[in-house]
């Protein structure tokens, strides 16, 4: 899947230069606690950023869902929701996604 996601070698200037920047990633893991290390066959089971760029987050979501399936994408406060499914049109999703 990283070969989906162009990198972001300046994270300082990524996002203005159109690169996809997702700014901190916190993963859910099934079993896992806080800060205890996690093991490749534990599920996550979500998917956080913090200060992303909304571009890097739907390509990201677009290129998880080709993996993963349909997502629920939704902010903290839960007032926005969006489904990703996989073979969605990145274009034609960029014209409804809310962030």
């Amino acid at each position: 899947m990283t070969s989906d996601l162009s990198g972001c070698p300046d994270p300082a200037t990524c996002a203005s230069v159109g690169g996809l920047d997702l700014g901190e990633v916190s993963l859910g893991v099934e079993g896992a606690d806080g800060d205890q290390p996690v093991k490749l066959d534990q599920a996550v089971t979500d998917i956080g950023f913090r200060k992303p760029a909304s571009s890097a987050v739907l390509a990201a979501t677009v290129a998880l869902a080709s993996q993963a399936g349909p997502l629920l994408v939704f902010d903290g406060s839960g007032e926005h929701v969006f489904v990703v499914s996989p073979g969605d049109d990145p274009t034609h999703l960029a014209q409804h996604w809310p962030w």
